[in-house]
């Protein structure tokens, strides 16, 4: 009952937390999509090495924070420093104690993991409003916390359906608790709760369920990579930031792993 309240009072502050800086503007959009890369890179990096730390996991957690907020200082030279990540990365590992060739792996994957997917996110919230001076791009805050809603949507409806009906396991030696019909039952009700919030968020229906879809389908794909890195490196939980719920690559797994292809979608649809 103690760790039924824990959970339940961590995630009204959790939800209220992501809805309050989703909702206010742009930069405390920002400012949540850093907070997620900066402690799931450091969760991230901290699973792979085992613990140790080195100045090279923190120049890239730097670089992963810089990924995120690109948008701002865009230009055509930084394209000319992307190529340098790959000898900068090999000049850190080289003075580390894992001078190992997965080192330099397990470096750039955490960038395409976490830190890529946010910067997606935050150009999917952007809509191109035609002024009769110039084009301006518009930060539409329900368009992100359309997102955050399939994705919660998913998670729990797939719980719920998995309890009801589950009986045919998906991947039962990476997630023993993930069923077919779990997670049919979340993509249908999903799917469905997507009419209620392109109703109300002003995004076309037809739009939003394809965004529901991808939303199940590539966030349940989030889960079980995440579960697999957990039986890879034998832990129980990637943190314990959050009181009750693990870690922050606990948390935004599946959002992680679907943002590509829902970000895709505003960007193709909208």
């Amino acid at each position: 009952m103690n760790n039924f309240w824990q959970r339940a009072i961590t995630g009204v502050f959790f939800v209220g937390f992501i809805c309050g800086l989703t909702l206010y503007n742009e930069f405390s959009f920002l400012i949540l999509l850093c907070t997620i890369c900066l402690f799931g890179l450091l969760e991230y990096y901290r699973i792979v090495f085992k613990g140790i730390f080195h100045y090279a996991q923190a120049i890239f957690v730097l670089i992963g924070l810089g990924i995120v907020c690109l948008k701002y200082w865009f230009d055509d030279w930084v394209l000319y420093l992307l190529p340098v990540l790959f000898p900068l990365a090999a000049f850190t590992v080289l003075f580390s104690k894992n001078r190992e060739w997965k080192s330099l792996a397990y470096l750039f994957s955490g960038l395409f993991y976490i830190a890529f997917p946010l910067l997606f996110f935050f150009l999917s919230t952007f809509h191109k409003e035609s002024t009769l001076e110039s084009p301006q791009m518009i930060y539409m805050p329900l368009l992100a916390l359309n997102l955050f809603i399939m994705i919660w949507c998913s998670d729990t409806f797939a719980y719920i359906s998995g309890k009801l009906f589950g009986k045919h396991k998906m991947f039962e030696a990476v997630s023993p608790g993930k069923t077919w019909e779990g997670v049919i039952g979340g993509l249908l009700l999903t799917c469905g709760f997507s009419a209620v919030t392109a109703y109300y968020f002003n995004i076309p229906m037809h739009v939003n369920i394809v965004v529901a879809f991808c939303s199940v389908v590539f966030g349940t794909l989030g889960d079980l990579v995440e579960s697999m890195l957990k039986r890879e490196f034998k832990i129980k939980d990637s943190g314990n930031i959050l009181p009750g719920h693990g870690g922050i690559l606990d948390r935004f797994d599946a959002l992680l792993i679907s943002l590509p292809f829902t970000a895709l979608c505003y960007y193709l649809l909208l």
